[in-house]
């Protein structure tokens, strides 16, 4: 099996599973990264657990991967071996990195008043997606006309991450902003076209919103980015008492842990709670 044969065979299959497509480029990606480790007339067929073990455990002794990073090439490996070559890598052969996850980086109140002030109608649109209904980027690329319900005040997310939908509520400082986008630009299927897939690429939203960023020169020590908008809504939901399972709902999560970092982040349990002194002792 030559490298081409692998990957177009590696391809199919993640393309058959559904994959996401961003998904696809980060398994295909880790794929090439792993096959510049091997001479180029290298039989794939051939492969052991070892030339990946070997691999990832000098990749993350001599190199400046993130854990995270390390992990996705780990799971990018072990489901080739499992599926193109039919021998499954143990995790306890090809474990995970253990580290510890960062609190998500929000905006403050005022920060997001200057960004929505500042953008022009299209990004303003895309600002209170990301704010407001807690999309991802590629969320926001991919919404439809008929995905705004505003009968309802529904907002309806299809086939996201994992291939999963689900409905977030939409304000109606959101509607209105997509109502003035749509006076401008008068899209009449993807809600924000582009030239080549129907709709724009999924990095677009993120490319607009970091110009207005530098613009601005908010903190350009943080490193934040249009994430950090779905992060600010998940923390000002859990400030603002909503329950973690119906945040996991709204967010789309797949697992529980992934919306218990909104924890984390909000104090207003904290902030509501009494001291002993307070309730105690009178002075």
């Amino acid at each position: 099996m030559t490298k081409d044969e692998a990957l177009n065979s590696f391809h199919q299959w993640l393309t058959f599973r559904n994959y996401a497509k961003g998904t696809v480029t980060d398994y295909l990606y880790n794929f090439r990264i792993f096959s510049e480790s091997l001479p180029a007339d290298f039989d794939y067929s051939e492969l052991t657990d070892q030339h990946a073990i070997d691999f990832v455990f000098t990749l993350r002794s001599e190199s400046q991967w993130s854990p995270a990073s390390i992990n996705l090439l780990c799971s990018s490996l072990r489901s080739f071996y499992d599926v193109i070559l039919n021998r499954p890598i143990s995790i306890r052969r090809l474990p995970n990195v253990k580290y510890t996850l960062d609190d998500p980086k929000i905006f403050t109140d005022s920060e997001i008043a200057l960004l929505l002030s500042s953008a022009d109608v299209r990004l303003r649109a895309m600002i209170y997606l990301g704010y407001d209904c807690g999309l991802r980027t590629s969320e926001v690329a991919r919404l439809r006309i008929r995905d705004i319900d505003s009968e309802r005040m529904l907002l309806h997310v299809v086939h996201s991450k994992r291939g999963k939908s689900r409905y977030v509520k939409l304000s109606q400082q959101c509607l209105l902003a997509l109502r003035e986008y749509w006076k401008v630009y008068r899209p009449s299927d993807w809600l924000f076209p582009g030239k080549i897939n129907g709709h724009i690429m999924e990095y677009y939203p993120s490319n607009l919103f970091h110009q207005l960023l530098a613009d601005l020169h908010i903190r350009p020590e943080d490193s934040l980015s249009f994430h950090c908008l779905r992060h600010t809504y998940g923390t000002t939901m859990r400030n603002d008492d909503c329950d973690i399972f119906t945040l996991k709902k709204l967010l789309g999560h797949s697992c529980l842990s992934s919306t218990n970092r909104y924890i984390r982040v909000s104090t207003s349990d904290i902030q509501k709670s009494a001291s002993p002194s307070d309730c105690h002792i009178r002075v």
